[in-house]
């Protein structure tokens, strides 16, 4: 199982590098744009490019952060509640999300098929098949879908906790710590 999950963290790495690459390359794409605005040279398909770069980025990172448990919440109102019902609500929450990428992977799954049967390409960017971004976002709302699923099962067998956000500052100021300390037992030669 460990190496499982080692296989799985080095996935996660990698897609994290790439969506890093991804934002990078949208700023790359902005700071060009105005660059070529300010000397007046014609930036077509460039804004859109940077767009879809953005997408790619959002639904890249999407499965990574349901599994890791980062998703988005409203903390001062999730942190007045108890660790039972907070983890319930989670759980509930997941759940929802599963299904909402079921919804939404059947969409993008016609969506692909049109695509595909028209011959979409981009607006502004001809040489890119619309279907292609369709299938990346369709792999990431897949992996979306799973992570969601995983992470549900994971909080109600009692595997994985919700935490409050003072419950999490303490557990990185706990790790922080434990680190200093290592590095300091480290480099006295002890």
């Amino acid at each position: 199982m460990k190496k499982v999950i080692g296989i799985l963290d080095f996935i996660e790495n990698i897609i994290i590098s790439l969506c890093a690459a991804l934002l990078c390359g949208i700023i790359a794409i902005i700071m060009y744009q105005i660059f070529a605005r300010a000397v007046s040279i014609s930036t077509s398909g460039t804004e859109e490019l940077a767009r879809y770069c953005y997408v790619l980025f959002v639904f890249l990172l999407w499965p990574i952060a349901a599994n890791r448990g980062q998703d988005l919440r409203i903390t001062v109102c999730f942190d007045l509640l108890g660790r039972r019902l907070r983890t319930i609500l989670m759980g509930i929450f997941n759940l929802f999300m599963a299904g909402f990428s079921v919804m939404f992977c059947y969409s993008i799954y016609l969506n692909i098929q049109n695509s595909i049967k028209n011959q979409t390409v981009l607006p502004s960017n001809v040489w890119l098949q619309l279907s292609l971004i369709q299938m990346i976002v369709l792999a990431g709302l897949v992996l979306t879908l799973m992570a969601n699923l995983v992470r549900a099962l994971r909080l109600f067998a009692g595997e994985a906790q919700v935490y409050t956000q003072k419950e999490e500052n303490e557990r990185e100021m706990a790790s922080e710590a434990l680190k200093i300390a290592s590095e300091t037992k480290g480099g006295d030669g002890s």
